[in-house]
């Protein structure tokens, strides 16, 4: 609609006055709470009377009480809720006759707009019988910070710096390698969420409708998936929480980058695995330890959780199945020397996979080390764990 309809109810603003006001079967609701970076989505009931006029929905910041309000030219019924004098955004649209409208509102990922407390309310209008009908009610809100669903378990991981790779022996217990040096330092810029724990069978086939695993059981991660379903999960994760309005803006359900994984596997620790400078078999499923000189081997996987967490409450960083990264690799010691930032690794031949797994030994279990297998390739111990993030190019 143009000024020229708008006008009427946008500069009564100021004109109040008491009014007689009726009860109306017209009610507001929150369907998903406003939080940074995310839409909140609110939805507007009327009656089939109200169907072929015009709603308006209003946000305001925050104001108690109601008034009464007196346009000239229209009968108003019902009371503004919201403070017409202090709108931050509106929006029209036409009653039909689905009974209900929804308005959905980007708030920005700014923590400059954490807290803000505003109310939302809306109206319809009848420009033939010139009469104005106020919902009941409004809803009141303030922008919190976002939080995914607990269902999917996430962790949230703040933004920082790290060493990455390992400067440690070639020789035993830690064989490190080339490709994991020179240590560098890694900023990771925008905090972001990751799985507590990897993937499991059941996630896997509530979405996907199938389960490609080996060693079957509800709880255990999901194996024997490749790269490309993983990144399929990925994407069917994000379309399905994007539509119920779940997403900040600009992230989605993705792998995470080699150095997101290893920035979440250290969670502050600067020795060769999350638990200190061993690895020992009270502390993952994974074949031997070269700390303890005894085989820690079990054959196959273990339910996810299986073993305490780290820093930042992880479980299974090192073994049960070795996981996923987004980059792709060539195999070479292809570490700057330089520091930088939200590094993605392009290029290659083959995907990243960290962690190692239940038949590796504790040398491949280091959190700095480097493996990797071409995308297409499907193994019983490979799964993977998701991370809610920034989008990569």
């Amino acid at each position: 609609m143009g000024p020229d309809v708008t006008a009427p109810i946008l500069f009564a603003a100021a004109m109040f006055a008491l009014a007689p006001a009726r009860a109306q079967s017209r009610t507001v609701a929150l369907l998903s709470p406003p939080q940074l970076g995310v839409h909140g989505v609110f939805r507007y009931d009327y009656p089939a009377t109200a169907v072929g006029n015009f709603g308006v929905h209003f946000l305001a910041a925050h104001t108690s009480g109601a008034a009464a309000i007196v346009v000239p030219g229209f009968t108003s019924v019902g009371s503004a809720r919201v403070d017409l004098a202090n709108v931050v955004r509106e929006s029209w649209f036409a009653l039909d006759a689905a009974l209900q409208a929804s308005w959905s509102i980007e708030i920005p990922n700014d923590s400059a707009f954490l807290g803000f407390a505003f109310d939302v309310q809306s109206v319809d209008v009848d420009f033939v019988a010139n009469a104005i009908a106020w919902a009941d009610n409004d809803v009141e809100v303030a922008i919190a910070a976002f939080s995914p669903p607990s269902a999917l378990g996430l962790a949230a991981i703040p933004a920082g710096t790290f060493a990455m790779g390992s400067d440690a022996t070639t020789s035993s217990p830690y064989f490190s390698l080339a490709a994991e040096r020179p240590v560098h330092a890694v900023t990771i810029t925008r905090p972001f969420w990751i799985g507590t724990r990897e993937v499991t069978q059941s996630a896997f086939q509530a979405l996907m409708g199938s389960n490609p695993s080996s060693f079957v059981h509800p709880d255990r991660p999901v194996e024997q998936v490749t790269w490309v379903s993983a990144v399929a999960y990925c994407a069917a994760l994000t379309a399905s929480e994007a539509a119920a309005g779940r997403v900040p803006t600009g992230y989605v359900y993705r792998l995470p980058t080699e150095a997101e994984w290893e920035y979440c596997c250290r969670a502050g620790s600067s020795t060769e695995f999350s638990v200190g400078a061993g690895l020992v078999c009270a502390q993952a499923n994974f074949g031997f330890s070269y700390h303890s000189g005894t085989s820690c081997w079990l054959g196959h996987t273990l339910p996810v959780g299986s073993f305490a967490p780290n820093a930042f409450g992880l479980h299974d960083v090192h073994g049960n199945v070795a996981e996923w990264c987004q980059d792709s690799w060539d195999g070479s010691a292809n570490y700057p020397a330089a520091a930088v930032s939200d590094p993605l690794v392009g290029g290659g031949t083959v995907r990243i996979v960290r962690g190692g797994a239940w038949n590796d030994f504790s040398r491949d279990c280091r959190s700095a080390f480097r493996a990797g297998v071409g995308q297409h390739f499907s193994g019983i111990n490979v799964g993977f764990r998701i991370v809610l993030a920034p989008a990569l190019p």
